[in-house]
């Protein structure tokens, strides 16, 4: 019998597939994504990182296992080390391609339809009751999301380090170990404890895409 995930991920397949298949990441994996685009992108995610690296530090607090435990905690010097580099190292890359007057509009600024992904995160990170339940489903379907269009979107060759590095930290055996471990452990629940988490933070992934794309 289908676990958990299997169940959260037939009943959404259609929303699954638009997020997964957006045009930003069919794009970035073509390498034909613009500067521009990326650049947007990647402020907004750079907000929504140190956001939810908040979020990921109480789910942490909350693990039920030693292993759980110390699998997040690693996770986080992953997060902190690896993928924040990234971030400030492209950024620096592909600010020529907006005006100074343009980049001002995205520093360090939520734009609207971002807004109320960070917004639900804020409140998440606030909320004393929320659960472990609520909160390792929401991670799950976050990373796996991510795992989903990073592993099986076609890629061109010879990509350039601002497309191919974003693709590689979130594919490849570390991150498939990764969101193994998050699925695993969103099994140990019911389906009614993980959907409500599930389709809003699925919802919300497609409209950051959406928000980024269009700006």
């Amino acid at each position: 019998m289908s676990g958990t995930t299997d169940k959260l991920i037939q009943k959404y397949d259609s929303l699954l597939k638009k997020t997964t298949e957006h045009k930003f990441t069919k794009e970035l994996c073509s390498g034909t994504l613009s500067d521009r685009s990326l650049y947007i992108y990647l402020t907004q995610d750079l907000l929504f990182f140190e956001t939810s690296l908040r979020l990921i530090c109480k789910t942490t607090s909350l693990a039920p296992t030693t292993n759980a435990l110390i699998t997040l905690a690693k996770k986080i010097g992953f997060f902190s080390n690896d993928e924040n580099s990234y971030f400030h190292d492209c950024l620096e890359l592909l600010a020529p391609s907006l005006s100074k007057e343009e980049r001002a509009n995205f520093d360090n600024k939520v734009i609207p339809g971002v807004d109320t992904y960070i917004k639900f995160l804020e409140d998440f990170t606030k909320d004393n009751s929320a659960t472990w339940a609520s909160l390792i489903t929401y991670l799950w379907i976050c990373e796996q999301s991510y795992w989903i269009w990073a592993r099986d979107t076609p890629r061109a060759p010879g990509l350039h380090w601002k497309h191919q590095k974003w693709i590689d930290l979130h594919d490849g055996e570390h991150f498939q170990v990764w969101c193994e471990f998050l699925k695993a452990e969103v099994d140990k629940l019911s389906v009614e404890e993980a959907e409500s988490v599930f389709a809003k933070v699925l919802q919300l992934e497609f409209e950051f895409f959406e928000t980024c794309y269009n700006a």
